[in-house]
């Protein structure tokens, strides 16, 4: 693997920041990084320290440009490599989509392909007003798998889903705003206060109830007979019960900012 291919970690004041490091491949993500992201999510999943995760890609050309096509001569040389690789991807992907916590993708320049993917698992977008967005079978002559296509609706249902596949094309943030990719738009300058206020904004909060409320949200998206009620009501009841709850009536009454321990 590449010296500069890798996942990199840091945790401060609650907020854990994670970063796709291959700039010179504009952050493709090579095997072992997929690993690597899938481990690093479960580690902050369960870290206490961690309240909410910032992904990022290196430097300010891309996010991410996706798979790392130049190691595909090794890894889809068998169809047993192939398994394996997409083995890796998979868990790593669900990692990130369904880790408990709140996730923000800091997204500047290209953000492509399976690049888009990965930001679409995170919770909330926040992009660069250089950034590019698009997913482009269409301009290759490739068929979009149902998994790849559920994500794309399941986040910005199938309107924007049609328009993003049916046309190929690469979209503005602008336009990015208006589908759905992205929840706000920044200058670059600007974008990384952006991503600390709303990063410190959550991590302020009770993890019980950002915990909850991820989940609930999840079920919400469901079908109605596919939803866990019974879910959803330990969720609630144990933010209840918790030590925070206390603390947050206690503050409000004293007219100061709670100080939550996920207790």
């Amino acid at each position: 693997m590449s010296e500069d291919a890798t996942i990199l970690t840091t945790v401060e004041d609650g907020i854990a920041r994670v970063v796709l490091h291959q700039p010179k491949r504009r952050n493709a993500m090579r095997y072992q990084m997929w690993v690597e992201l899938g481990e690093t999510m479960d580690r902050l999943a369960a870290d206490p320290a961690v309240r909410v995760i910032v992904v990022a890609g290196a430097g300010a050309q891309a996010f991410c440009a996706g798979a790392d096509i130049s190691e595909f001569d090794e890894w889809r040389s068998s169809p047993e490599k192939a398994r394996v690789y997409d083995a890796a991807t998979h868990v790593s992907c669900e990692a990130l989509k369904n880790i408990p916590k709140p996730t923000i993708g800091e997204i500047r320049g290209s953000c492509i392909g399976g690049g888009m993917e990965l930001a679409l698992l995170c919770d909330i977008r926040l992009c660069s007003d250089d950034a590019r967005f698009g997913v482009t079978p269409a301009k290759l002559g490739l068929g979009y798998n149902l998994d790849d296509t559920c994500l794309l609706v399941e986040r910005l249902g199938a309107p924007a889903t049609r328009e993003i596949l049916f046309t190929g094309r690469i979209f503005s943030p602008d336009e990015a705003l208006r589908l759905g990719i992205v929840n706000r738009v920044a200058t670059d300058a600007g974008l990384t206060d952006m991503v600390n206020q709303y990063a410190s904004d959550i991590a302020a909060n009770a993890p019980l109830t950002l915990k909850a409320s991820k989940a609930i949200i999840a079920e919400a998206a469901k079908v109605p007979d596919e939803r866990n009620q019974v879910l959803c009501n330990q969720l609630v009841d144990d933010c209840y019960a918790s030590a925070d709850f206390i603390e947050g009536r206690r503050a409000f009454a004293e007219k100061r900012k709670p100080q939550f321990t996920g207790a």
